[in-house]
C-alpha cells in the first residue's frame, strides 16, 4: 500500500496575507502559496516569519526579511513575487516612489516568467501605488493593461480584481457614475465565480460610492452586507474595514454613538489580530467622533495615540492623517500657531511621499488657519495652490470646496458679488458629481444668506412700442 499523501496545512499568516493580496487578482496568491510550499530551510523560515510581521503591520520588518531571501539562481516567477510582497509593505505605509520602483522590477520579472497572473497583479498593485500619488490618468493606464491582460488569460476573477480598482480611480475623480459601473461590474463577475470575498469587498466599494453621494442609507446597506459575508467567510480584517466603514457613515450622520460603537469593534478586531495599521486607523476614527463632541482632550488623546502608532510601524501617509487632525482640532480651541505647525509638517510629509491629494488638503487647511487669522493674503495664496492641484489631478470634489472656501474668504474681504460667484462655481461643481455632505450645505447656505441680504431689484419697465404712422398716400 503507498503511503498516504502529506498535506502541507497553510499557516494562518500566509492565508491572511493572500486574503489582503486578493485585490491583485488570484495569481498573486497562487504564487506566494506555492513559494511558502516550495522553499526549505532559511529561505522558508524568513519567507513566513515576513508574511506573519506583515499580517501584524510591522512592515518594515517584513521588508528586511523578504530582501534577505533574494538569492542567486531564483526564478523570474519567484523574484516577482518577493517585489511584490515588498512593494505592498512600502505602499502601506506611504512609501509610494520606492513602492513603485519595485513594481516596475516585479513587472519586468513577470514577462521574463511569462505569467499573466503576476504581471496583471503587478500592474494593479502599480496602478494602486499611482493612484495613492494622485496620478489618476497613470493609474487608469495601468489598471486597463491589468484589465487586458486577464481577459486575454481568461482570468475571470483577475479581471473582477481590475474593474473593482478602476472603480477606485473613477471614485477618487469624483466619477461616481462610472465608479459604481466598474464596481458592479466587478461584483457580477465574482458572483458568476463565488468568490465571497470579492463579492464583500465590491459590495463595501459600493457602499462607499453611495455614502460619497450622500445616500447614507443606501450605503449602510451596502456595508451591512458586506460586513455579513465577511463574517461568513471568517475574515476578520474584512469584518474590521467593513465595522469602520459603518463607523463613517454614522459620523457623516451624526450619529456619534453609533460611530463610536463600530470604530470600539473595529479596534478590537485589529488588536486580536495584531494589526498596527488599522489600529492606528480606529483610534485616529475614534479622535474624530470625540472632536465632533467638542470633547476636545480625549480626541487629543486618540490621534496622538494614533500617530505614535504609525511613527513605530514607519506609515508616513498615516502621520501626515493624524497630524492634519491634530492641526485642525488646535484651530477649532483658537491655537492657531499650533495648529500651522501641525499643517505644515503634515504637508512636509505629503510633499516627501508625493501624496498629492494630500498637499491640497494641508494648503487648504494653512488656508484655514491664515483666513481665522485675519492674515487674508495668506489664505489667499494657499488655497490658489490647493485650488491648482486639485485641477492638475483632476478632483472637483476638491475643487469645490476650495472654491466654497475662497467664496467665504471673499466675504470676508466684503466681496459679496465675487463671493457669490464662487460659491456658484462650487454649488454646480458638487451637483455635477452628485456630492452630499458638509460642503454642499455650507455652499448652500451662504448663497441662500447672500439672496437675503440682497435688496430686492425693481423691475424695469418695460418700453412701450411706438406705433409707426401710418404711410401716407400719394
Amino acid at each position: 500500500m503507498a503511503p498516504p499523501t502529506q498535506v502541507s496545512l497553510i499557516p494562518p499568516e500566509v492565508t491572511v496575507v493572500i486574503q489582503l493580496l486578493v485585490h491583485l487578482g488570484p495569481g498573486v496568491g497562487r504564487a506566494v502559496r506555492a513559494i511558502w510550499q516550495r522553499w526549505k530551510g532559511d529561505p522558508h523560515d524568513h519567507f513566513q516569519h515576513a508574511l506573519a510581521l506583515m499580517k501584524q503591520s510591522r512592515f518594515e520588518e517584513a521588508i528586511s526579511l523578504l530582501e534577505r531571501c533574494f538569492r542567486r539562481g531564483l526564478s523570474p516567477a519567484t523574484t516577482c513575487v518577493l517585489h511584490i510582497l515588498v512593494a505592498d509593505c512600502l505602499e502601506s505605509i506611504g512609501k509610494f516612489t520606492e513602492a513603485e520602483k519595485r513594481c516596475r522590477e516585479a513587472l519586468t520579472d513577470a514577462h521574463k516568467a511569462g505569467n499573466p497572473g503576476l504581471v496583471g497583479g503587478g500592474l494593479v498593485l502599480l496602478g494602486i501605488t499611482l493612484l495613492n500619488r494622485s496620478h489618476l490618468t497613470l493609474a487608469e493606464v495601468a489598471m486597463r493593461e491589468a484589465l487586458s491582460v486577464f481577459t486575454a488569460s481568461g482570468d475571470r476573477d483577475g479581471q473582477a480584481a481590475a474593474l473593482g480598482n478602476l472603480g477606485l480611480v473613477y471614485a477618487s475623480r469624483a466619477e461616481l457614475g462610472k465608479a459604481d459601473e466598474h464596481y458592479r461590474k466587478a461584483l457580477d463577475i465574482h458572483q458568476e465565480t463565488n468568490n465571497k470575498l470579492g463579492q464583500a469587498n465590491d459590495l463595501g466599494n459600493l457602499g462607499t460610492a453611495y455614502a460619497a453621494r450622500g445616500d447614507l442609507e443606501e450605503a449602510e446597506e451596502y456595508h451591512k452586507r458586506a460586513l455579513e459575508i465577511h463574517q461568513q467567510i471568517g475574515n476578520r480584517f474584512g469584518q474590521a474595514h467593513d465595522l469602520g466603514n459603518l463607523g463613517n457613515m454614522y459620523l457623516r450622520r451624526g450619529e456619534l454613538d453609533k460611530a463610536e460603537e463600530h470604530y470600539r469593534k473595529a479596534l478590537e478586531i485589529h488588536q486580536q489580530m495584531g494589526d498596527r495599521l488599522g489600529q492606528a486607523t480606529a483610534l485616529g476614527n475614534l479622535g474624530v467622533v470625540y472632536h465632533q463632541r467638542d470633547a476636545l482632550e480625549k480626541a487629543t488623546t486618540y490621534y496622538k495615540k494614533a500617530l505614535q502608532i504609525d511613527r513605530h510601524i514607519g506609515n508616513r501617509l498615516g502621520q501626515a492623517n493624524h497630524l492634519g487632525n491634530l492641526g485642525l482640532l488646535c484651530a477649532a480651541t483658537g491655537n492657531l500657531n499650533k495648529a500651522e505647525k501641525h499643517h505644515k509638517n503634515a504637508l512636509a510629509i505629503d510633499e516627501e511621499i508625493g501624496n498629492r491629494l494630500g498637499q491640497a488638503d494641508d494648503l487648504g487647511n494653512l488656508g484655514n488657519v491664515y483666513a481665522q487669522r485675519g492674515e487674508l493674503e495668506m489664505a489667499q495664496e494657499h488655497y490658489d495652490k490647493a485650488l491648482a492641484i486639485h485641477q492638475q489631478i483632476g478632483n472637483p470634489l476638491g475643487k469645490a470646496n476650495t472654491l466654497g472656501n475662497l467664496g467665504l474668504l471673499a466675504l470676508q474681504r466684503g466681496q459679496p458679488d465675487n463671493a457669490r460667484q464662487l460659491f456658484e462655481k462650487a454649488r454646480a461643481l458638487y451637483e455635477g458629481i452628485g456630492a452630499g455632505g458638509p460642503g454642499p450645505e455650507t455652499v448652500r447656505r451662504a448663497l441662500h444668506r447672500l439672496e437675503a441680504a440682497s435688496p430686492p431689484q425693481p423691475k424695469p419697465k418695460r418700453k412701450r412700442a411706438r406705433k409707426k404712422p401710418p404711410p401716407k398716400k400719394p
